[in-house]
């Protein structure tokens, strides 16, 4: 494993790199805590709700799981841009602030509860370094925040990662 980010520098079989990130995660907040655009009511979160299902019966890397991909994604995304019919600011705020919340709940339970290291996050995940002795703890808080908050993680390892930023490494 190499990890070369901010001091870290581990080169050892004793640690892995692990990256989580929230499936769906802004639809997903809305669908699951029933949240919507005030002038759109419940309604919002039925039609959200069938185009993310449409998206998880279509393959991975097909044009039509891009495009309900995108659909998901630029409904949240028009909920914060005055010109679209999607807009509401309360909306976008209550996604956002709650997503974070819950993102830096689930990686505050990782450092606290593990010798873990956070190499870097995002809006909808992030990757640590821990020692290999303690994945399946990690794994088991992952799922502990997956059923406190009707979210699903997607994970996966890495044998390296170099960071120069969030949005700029290699893995």
């Amino acid at each position: 494993i190499h990890a070369a980010v901010k001091g870290i520098h581990k080169s050892t079989d004793e640690y892995i790199i692990l990256t989580y990130d929230v499936a769906s995660f802004y639809p997903n907040l809305s669908i699951k805590n029933n949240i919507s655009p005030a002038h759109l009511g419940s309604t919002f979160c039925k039609v959200y709700s069938h185009l993310y299902d449409m998206r998880k019966s279509t393959p991975k890397g097909s044009a039509m799981n891009a495009a309900l991909k995108l659909s998901l994604n630029s409904s949240y995304g028009d909920s914060g841009n005055e010109y679209s019919p999607l807009y509401d600011p309360q909306y976008t705020m209550s996604i956002t602030c709650s997503g974070q919340m819950l993102l830096t709940m689930l990686i505050e339970s990782i450092i606290e509860s593990t010798d873990s290291k956070i190499l870097m996050a995002n809006t909808d995940g992030f990757e640590l370094i821990t020692n290999r002795k303690d994945v399946d703890l990690v794994n088991s808080l992952v799922k502990k925040w997956e059923e406190l908050t009707s979210l699903t993680m997607e994970g996966d390892t890495y044998e390296s990662m170099f960071i120069n930023n969030v949005n700029n490494y290699i893995s």
